[in-house]
């Protein structure tokens, strides 16, 4: 076990061909049944996903669903005259390219590694053709989208009606959530940009947010050392944005395993 990151590795018996492996940490792939998870293994390559990798771009082809292992994924939307703002985030809860799940082969947003990690590569046509074949699987990816529709509604509700106190709030424990960290490692800058706010606005409301106790400010990252008092903070919308994840794996969790290059996945890491 790699404690600090929460890899579980292992190993195939002795007398057999050893092999390392990884459990799988995308709670959607998790709340596959056995079986489901085996028509869908051979299809899955774990990739490092560094800060700042693009996923998806406006308007380009989707070529690959990531399901999210680590790390976090900030979806971004713009006009031709302003600057990008964060729609919504994803994480291991979920995965990146639900219009090529639905049938759409174009990218409306940017998928921007914010938090670096890894992730479960799968070519599209693959994923399509399994999905259409095995309802059970169509029907868990539809469920984590319907959850994002659910977040993408509420956090377009929360920036028009809350003020930033709340909504970094809410952003900092969903963030948390899908790390399942305290540390943080995102920059004022960062914020700045996926909340659409000036700079100096993010540093008075996060140095306003510290004197509660919720948070700790450190350098390239803020600390989330007291997730009660953050949640005073927040807003409703954080609540029904987590208790709407939480219904996708109502039915279980298996500890699913693969064979996984560990190397590349903690040479990544090493860089959060």
């Amino acid at each position: 076990m790699d404690a600090r990151h929460g890899i579980a590795l292992g190993s195939a018996p002795i007398g057999a061909n050893r092999e390392q492996t990884v459990r799988v940490q995308n709670r959607l792939l998790a709340g596959l049944a056995p079986p489901s998870f085996e028509r869908l293994r051979p299809f899955l390559q774990p990739v490092a996903l560094k800060r700042r990798t693009v996923l998806q771009d406006y308007h380009y082809p989707i070529e690959y669903i990531y399901f999210i292992e680590r790390g976090v994924v900030s979806m971004l939307m713009r006009t031709q005259h302003d600057g990008p703002v964060e729609i919504s985030m994803v994480g291991r809860l979920g995965f990146v390219g639900v219009a090529a799940v639905l049938g759409i082969q174009r990218s409306p947003n940017r998928c921007l590694m914010l938090v670096p990690g890894y992730g479960l590569r799968v070519p599209v046509s693959d994923l399509q053709r399994v999905a259409h074949r095995y309802p059970d699987i169509q029907q868990q990816l539809f469920n984590y989208i319907h959850a994002l529709l659910v977040q993408n509604a509420q956090t377009n509700l929360c920036s028009a009606r809350h003020s930033l106190e709340e909504r970094l709030s809410r952003w900092l424990l969903l963030a948390a959530d899908r790390l399942d960290e305290r540390i943080i490692p995102v920059t004022h800058d960062m914020l700045s940009v996926i909340l659409g706010v000036r700079r100096a606005s993010i540093t008075t409301t996060l140095a306003e947010l510290e004197e509660t106790g919720g948070l700790v400010r450190q350098r390239g990252g803020i600390n989330v050392c007291n997730r009660a008092a953050l949640e005073r903070r927040a807003c409703e919308c954080y609540q029904i944005i987590a208790s709407e994840y939480g219904y996708l794996n109502r039915s279980g969790s298996h500890q699913h395993r693969i064979s996984a290059d560990v190397s590349l996945m903690r040479s990544c890491l090493c860089c959060i």
